[in-house]
């Protein structure tokens, strides 16, 4: 099976991902999600869906989202949460 994602939904991700980056979030994740089936029902074309913040590649603790504790408000310095302003 092939995987496809346009151009524009790619740019999505690479956005949020560059500006998780900035909030210490150095190993994101993005989610994708079934859009449709393409060519000849050979490919599944695929759209953007959420990003999985992560700030350990391997320790949930340090996620944003998906039941965890961490918000976008905090920043990462030297391995620890400092709280920053923020939307969210």
């Amino acid at each position: 099976m092939n995987f496809s994602i346009g151009a524009e939904e790619l740019r999505k991700a690479l956005a949020e991902i560059e500006a998780a980056e900035k909030n210490g979030f150095m190993h994101c994740q993005a989610v994708l999600k079934f859009k449709r089936l393409g060519h000849c029902n050979a490919w599944i074309e695929l759209a953007y869906s959420d990003l999985w913040e992560k700030a350990k590649p391997n320790d949930g603790k340090f996620d944003w989202g998906r039941g965890q504790g961490v918000t976008l408000r905090n920043k990462f310095v030297e391995g620890k949460l400092v709280p920053t302003k923020g939307e969210r």
